[in-house]
């Protein structure tokens, strides 16, 4: 914020406002054509704690599950029952509270902020606005009446400033990482031959609930048809009436969220004993993960890794693999895909940016680095950790281990 001369935040993308406060609306996601809203103010200059701008319809969420965000303004009408005979709970009254703070209530979302902005003195000041969840009339009323402040356009911004995780993201990232790995781990042990894709996919739904986490998505692709991108994101998985037979490839990649934070990891195993080419050609995108691993580092750019990765597996055999491989990685966080991605240079015009989307790693990000191959009539094969980078390398967030499994 120093460096690009901003006083105030407001975030406004559900991952944003969640990185701000540690809140999150399930309206974002059951109603998503619905412009529903909700908005993170900080200025650390001036606020001990971001303020929390929230529908009435979200104020349950913070007086039962408070956050660090205390400070709580409301949007829409107010309105609830009370039993005269009843006893109210703690967070009953404290839901109460919020609602009946009517100086900090306004009829809609865009009204609330310049209250919120006004009683912390920050209405005049150069403000940052994560422009990418923020409805027309919203923004309208804030550049009616904010006519002393300068905003600008801070999405891009919030992107970066996650790149680098805190301890407690880290943390929740490898819990997250950890139920992912058990999930794809019994997901495994029904792979063999006979076993249905559709059979695969409820194995892998159930294995992730028992985790207590959130199925995002599932590569269950086998045989030569793990070649081609198919993964279910659960909530329909098209039937494809395939079973599992001896010399098929069975290509994973399993995602799941756990306490907002996502994990994603994959692999591949093969139905008895591996053909000499599948096995030759696993070898290679091995070679390539043991570079990736080797050379990320503080201060190395996304692109390097990635030319250098792309080289290693080629020296290795796969001659092509150039031409088909567009990234072999991704930060994870907030969202599946984080910065930085690990991929060949592309411009950009961001303010916030070198020009570039090439930023230079740094100490603390979290990457997943993935290294797949595929070809038609063959299949598909990946090779996928989740890494932590240090001080003067990389490690693996949590143990894992991705040799050709044998079924």
């Amino acid at each position: 914020m120093a460096r690009f001369k901003l006083d105030v935040l407001i975030a406004s993308h559900p991952e944003n406002v969640t990185y701000l406060t540690d809140f999150e609306s399930n309206h974002h996601y059951m109603y998503r054509f619905l412009d529903w809203e909700s908005y993170a103010i900080y200025a650390p200059e001036r606020m001990a704690v971001p303020t929390l701008v929230i529908s009435t319809a979200d104020a349950a969420w913070p007086a039962r599950f408070p956050t660090w965000a205390s400070d709580v303004f409301t949007f829409g009408p107010v309105f609830y029952l009370l039993d005269p005979e009843g006893e109210v709970s703690h967070g009953e009254s404290k839901y109460r509270e919020i609602l009946d703070r009517r100086a900090r209530n306004a009829l809609t979302a865009g009204e609330a902020i310049v209250k919120a902005l006004k009683e912390h003195g920050l209405d005049k000041l150069r403000i940052g606005l994560d422009e990418k969840n923020v409805s027309p009339r919203t923004m309208e009323r804030l550049e009616s009446d904010l006519v002393d402040a300068t905003m600008v356009d801070t999405f891009e911004l919030f992107r970066i400033i996650r790149m680098i995780k805190t301890p407690d993201e880290i943390e929740r990232l490898k819990t997250a990482g950890i139920k992912n790995e058990r999930a794809t781990k019994a997901l495994l042990e029904g792979v063999g031959e006979g076993a249905s894709e559709e059979e695969l996919m409820q194995l892998c739904l159930e294995s992730v609930a028992e985790e207590g986490a959130v199925f995002e998505f599932c590569n269950t692709a086998s045989g030569t048809q793990s070649s081609m991108p198919i993964l279910s994101y659960g909530h329909f998985h098209t039937p494809s009436g395939y079973r599992l037979k001896k010399g098929d490839l069975f290509k994973y990649d399993v995602g799941c969220i756990f306490d907002k934070y996502h994990a994603d990891t994959g692999g591949c195993a093969v139905i008895g004993a591996p053909a000499e080419k599948q096995a030759a050609y696993h070898e290679a995108i091995k070679a390539g993960m043991n570079k990736a691993m080797e050379i990320l580092r503080p201060g190395v750019l996304p692109s390097q890794v990635y030319q250098e990765t792309i080289a290693t597996v080629e020296k290795a055999g796969l001659k092509d693999y150039s031409k088909r491989a567009g990234f072999v990685g991704h930060g994870i966080g907030l969202e599946a895909r984080d910065y930085p991605v690990l991929r060949a240079p592309v411009k950009s015009t961001s303010p916030y940016l070198p020009g570039s989307y090439d930023i230079p790693i740094e100490e603390n990000m979290v990457i997943n680095v993935e290294v797949p191959y595929s070809a038609l009539g063959f299949g598909g094969l990946q090779i996928e950790y989740t890494l932590l980078v240090t001080k003067n390398g990389c490690e693996k967030l949590f143990p894992q281990e991705r040799e050709l499994l044998v079924r």
